[in-house]
């Protein structure tokens, strides 16, 4: 692939991750939200106040790998814990699910918009207003009391912390445990933080990049407007997978789960310091990431994507109960693989050509935005004189002839 081209692919890659991305103002909304619900729940008039209650974002609005939904009506989901340091001894999964349910419940706006004033298996689900176009999951959770200054170790010195001391407990209803044990050592354990600490180990490509970590890794980070190849290609990869999971031909629910995109790409990646490189080589290498594991319960072999700080714990579990999400699985990365070649020998079909297929794979409106937007950018490079076009392919960019401005006389 030439240079020239590569860097114009780039260029259009970064646009479509930019449109994908949540707003600043999206996410500002959505910190604003999770932080007053966080000063809710630690009032002193509250029961949990002696534990120190605090919401912490988790998941892709943390790694910043969040996307908008294909549907602007639709919500975008944030994923976030209720941390507590400690709990009343007699109490158990159940005691702190609904202790802090009942929190939420005395404030009559967050009363309202509950999804379930029961709450659902492992979270409280706040639904705001169609306007915000996003809700809340909150999930109760205990922590060690050393918790916070360790979170803050990891993210100030991510090499050397040991990530199990960054494991919580949370509350499962599905548990067998749940309404029984108290002990938290016999809870559900997770560890969100833990992996978000080895996904940046992972995402940073280049000792000149390790400045951007503090900001990128803080569990309370600002809007990160400019992001790294990693981040951009899950960004992708998951977009990739709405589009082609929205068709009426598959059952959405067995769609591949993100947490498992998220793994493979990050463990498929190889430092590249562009989104073409990084994208391509990842796509070729995630299939490799899969493995085959003897299950000592059932006797049978079954795939396994490890978690990367609990490798007893697998990612793909549920394709061995549903076989549909292994066959959707492997059926998304054969398409992968096939619209790479959109990638590696388009620079001879012109960008009409590459509109027309990322469309197929990214969706008509938000790729649409993307080449509107690079048109832009180029027709503001010729006018200034600084656009160029390299000889014998056409390529717009940085080098080769000088593309002149249009005029009414034609000259």
């Amino acid at each position: 692939m030439i240079d020239t081209y590569k860097n114009e692919i780039n260029e259009i890659l970064e646009i479509l991750g930019e449109k994908l991305d949540i707003s600043e103002s999206q996410h500002n909304a959505a910190v604003k939200s999770y932080e007053a619900v966080g000063d809710w729940l630690s009032k002193e008039d509250s029961l949990l106040y002696p534990y120190s209650p605090r919401i912490i974002p988790q998941g892709s609005f943390m790694l910043g790998t969040i996307i908008r939904p294909i549907n602007d009506e639709d919500d975008i989901d944030i994923d976030l814990v209720c941390k507590l340091d400690g709990k009343p001894s007699h109490w158990t999964q159940k005691h702190l699910k609904e202790a802090v349910g009942n929190r939420l419940k005395e404030h009559s706006g967050y009363k309202q918009m509950l999804d379930d004033q029961d709450g659902g298996r492992r979270c409280w689900t706040l639904e705001y207003s169609e306007d915000a176009n996003y809700h809340l999951d909150v999930l109760p959770s205990i922590s060690d009391k050393n918790f916070t200054v360790l979170l803050n170790e990891s993210f100030n010195n991510y090499q050397n912390l040991d990530t199990n001391k960054l494991a919580i407990r949370i509350t499962d209803k599905e548990d067998l445990f749940y309404s029984i044990m108290t002990d938290t050592q016999w809870w559900m354990k997770s560890n969100p933080f833990g992996y978000a600490k080895w996904f940046f180990q992972r995402a940073i490509y280049s000792s000149k990049r390790m400045f951007a970590l503090s900001e990128s890794v803080d569990p309370v980070r600002p809007f990160q407007k400019q992001k790294m190849p990693l981040q951009r290609v899950i960004q992708l990869l998951k977009r990739h997978r709405d589009i082609m999971f929205s068709s009426n031909e598959y059952d959405r629910e067995n769609r591949p789960i993100s947490i498992i995109i998220t793994t493979l790409a990050s463990r498929a990646y190889d430092k590249s310091e562009n989104i073409v490189d990084a994208y391509i080589n990842i796509v070729s290498r995630m299939r490799s990431y899969i493995e085959t594991r003897l299950n000592n319960k059932t006797g049978q072999y079954e795939r396994w994507v490890s978690n990367p700080v609990n490798d007893e714990e697998n990612f793909a579990d549920k394709w061995a109960d549903v076989n549909q999400k292994e066959e959707y699985f492997y059926a998304w990365l054969d398409k992968l693989e096939e619209d790479l070649s959109t990638i590696k020998y388009g620079q001879n079909k012109g960008l009409y050509r590459l509109n027309e297929s990322f469309s197929a794979q990214f969706g008509d409106r938000v790729v649409n935005k993307t080449f509107a937007a690079y048109g832009q950018k180029n027709r503001i490079l010729r006018e200034t004189g600084q656009l160029k076009m390299a000889v014998g392919t056409g390529i717009l960019g940085s080098v080769g002839k000088v593309v002149p401005d249009h005029n009414f006389e034609g000259k």
